[in-house]
């Protein structure tokens, strides 16, 4: 029988999935872990335990992947949009990293996993209030997972990578001192804000706010417009129309692929 596999998608960049990975990887007898980030369509040749991986824009592929894989987990990593698009990457120090667009996409493909029995949403809020809690919860949905040290024991345990430290922007004990920092950066938040009204009943819809008062705490703040590191820096920019159309079929085309020789049982090995 196949062993099950534990993969970390997320609600946006910035979102909690490199420090929920590390944690899964030291804190739970897992067999083998994948690098920093791994496609749902790689996996070891031979392994005979559980295995963990995460790739945050796997999301799009779940819903359909969950329905041909039995022994496929997935985690979804939520967090408050506004902590996300205010984060920085420990590799882009001074520089926002995303915008509230990206989560709302991904927020929409959430919901076509729905209340899968083997899906389980992770609160980056409630994993680094409690995070001893939030590990009991996720041992319990996922049965194959046998705890080897509790997640408030990470810094003592961890062994993590050069690229998964830049991200974590070090290694330190679990707290939550990074949860409500958007308030910090008004500026931020009000030009993204601008830029997408519906992050007002976003929040709500999410559970994050319970209605639109929040909103007031950004009357008179000038809008800080300057742009995210993957604004900046994607690909397709300032091409065409035709050019992105391009580009979104050659994406669709590479999805329809990978998804369809993962369904005939194909992957790339590691």
């Amino acid at each position: 029988m196949k062993s099950p596999r534990l993969h970390i998608v997320g609600s946006s960049p910035r979102s909690g999935t490199t420090l929920l990975f590390e944690l899964i990887s030291a804190c739970f007898d897992i067999q083998k872990v994948g690098d920093h980030e791994v496609s749902l369509f790689s996996a070891p040749r031979t392994i005979t335990g559980p295995y963990a991986s995460k790739k945050p824009t796997d999301l799009i592929h779940a819903a359909r992947v969950l329905r041909w894989d039995p022994q496929l987990h997935v985690i979804y990593m939520q967090r408050d949009p506004r902590d996300v698009i205010v984060s920085e990457h420990g590799s882009r120090p001074g520089e926002y990293w995303c915008d509230f667009d990206v989560w709302r996409r991904n927020q929409a493909l959430r919901h076509k996993i729905g209340n899968h029995p083997r899906v389980y949403e992770c609160r980056y809020e409630t994993l680094v209030r409690d995070p001893d809690a939030e590990q009991e919860r996720i041992a319990e949905a996922f049965s194959f997972l046998n705890p080897l040290h509790r997640f408030s024991e990470f810094e003592r345990v961890c062994h993590t990578t050069d690229s998964a430290n830049l991200a974590l922007k070090g290694v330190r004990s679990v707290c939550d001192s990074s949860v409500g920092t958007w308030r910090r950066y008004l500026p931020r938040i009000a030009a993204q804000l601008q830029s997408h009204p519906d992050m007002a009943t976003a929040l709500v819809d999410a559970g994050y706010e319970a209605d639109l008062s929040w909103t007031g705490e950004l009357q008179n703040v000038a809008p800080d417009h300057r742009e995210s590191v993957r604004s900046l820096h994607n690909v397709l920019r300032d091409k065409s129309p035709l050019a992105k159309a391009t580009a979104r079929l050659i994406r669709r085309g590479r999805t329809l692929r990978d998804e369809t020789l993962y369904a005939f049982g194909y992957r790339r090995a590691l």
